[in-house]
């Protein structure tokens, strides 16, 4: 293979699964992970730009061929008609103008409940999404058996908790989830959202998905159905369920809104800080130094969220049960959409996790 002092002044066009592009572009760009994964799995065909000056990456720019025009349309709808940047932000959303989103979810419930939700956070101060309507006062349009919607971009970027003061970093991430929860509790009765059990769950697709692909968690699940009395008495509110850093955004430190609540259920509480802590986890917990600063950071997100909102000793202990009903719903989550190497990987995490929960999780 040519190194890249040899092809310095050449452009070289190259195809690959997507799991070993994301590999590459992994090797190259350590923030490309597993969330972003996930952004390209339903985006066919799916191309990068990658540009180096002869050995350093410079960037990484992702170009979907098929949207634009689709994008247009429904632009058009709500009086868009100067188009001059269009970015791609995930697989569902595109920046406009760098003034607008446009989104697309075909499960109108979910947009419905999404709308709403934004709509009373936004009229309660909670920095949260600005949906427009079309001229004819409609959220969303109805195209190529999609529904689309545009949202008023929020300033601020992502914050990488792993760069800078790490535990500082999670008592800002766990303040952003107190402060939501807070104002979820108060729209309880405000918002239909599916009233979600996690053992339903396990009996009616999880399990019955892992036992068809041969998977089997003895020892984590006789720990997980040994904690479901603790479950049903754990507080219960509508969560973001989502609840990941690409969904909260910072400026200069400062929180400026939160992202996607396609999922939002009620659930118990804690579910949103874990599947934030397991989402943190999942591209670091092989690497010594990556997995201490996932600690620091996780030991913030605590701190704070408990700084505006008390947690109950239950709830600490419910913690390191939560990880691993997280990653095993990703288990069979990834093996029922036919992702079975990545389903693999969270198996192998799940493992990783219950054998050394003693060292990685908090106790009260």
């Amino acid at each position: 293979m040519d190194t890249a002092e040899e092809v310095y002044h050449m452009i070289i066009g190259a195809g690959a699964h997507g799991t070993a592009l994301s590999a590459i572009i992994n090797y190259y760009d350590h923030t490309y992970g597993f969330q972003d994964f996930m952004a390209m799995v339903y985006i066919l065909p799916w191309v990068v730009k990658m540009e180096f000056d002869k050995e350093s990456f410079i960037r990484l720019e992702k170009m979907n061929l098929l949207q634009k025009k689709m994008l247009k349309e429904a632009l058009q709808l709500y009086g868009i008609e100067e188009v001059s940047n269009i970015k791609q932000a995930n697989t569902r959303a595109w920046v406009i103008n760098d003034t607008y989103v446009l989104k697309y979810n075909e499960n109108q419930s979910e947009f419905d409940k999404s709308i709403l939700l934004n709509r009373l956070l936004f009229s309660e101060g909670v920095p949260a999404i600005e949906y427009l309507t079309t001229g004819n006062n409609k959220s969303y349009v109805f195209l190529d058996n999609k529904y689309w919607c545009l949202m008023k971009k929020i300033r601020g970027t992502h914050l990488d908790p792993f760069v800078g003061d790490t535990k500082g970093n999670g008592i800002l991430l766990g303040r952003a989830v107190a402060v939501l929860h807070k104002a979820l509790k108060s729209m309880d009765e405000k918002v239909e959202v599916w009233d979600n059990d996690f053992f339903k769950e396990l009996s009616s697709w999880i399990l019955p998905e892992l036992n068809k692909n041969g998977v089997t968690f003895d020892d984590a699940m006789s720990q997980i159905f040994a904690f479901e009395p603790i479950y049903r008495t754990l507080p219960r509110q509508i969560i973001h369920r989502d609840m990941h850093p690409q969904n909260l955004l910072y400026e200069d430190s400062v929180f400026t809104g939160y992202l996607d609540f396609d999922l939002s259920q009620r659930n118990v509480r804690i579910f949103d800080l874990v599947y934030l802590g397991c989402s943190l986890l999942v591209d670091n917990y092989k690497d010594e130094t990556r997995l201490n600063q996932w600690h620091d950071i996780f030991t913030g997100v605590i701190q704070g969220y408990t700084e505006l909102s008390r947690l109950s000793a239950d709830e600490y202990s419910a913690i390191p049960v939560l990880f691993l009903f997280d990653e095993i719903l990703f288990t069979a989550f990834f093996f029922r959409i036919g992702q079975p190497e990545v389903a693999k990987s969270c198996a192998e995490m799940t493992k990783w996790m219950f054998e050394n929960s003693s060292s990685i999780f908090l106790q009260e």
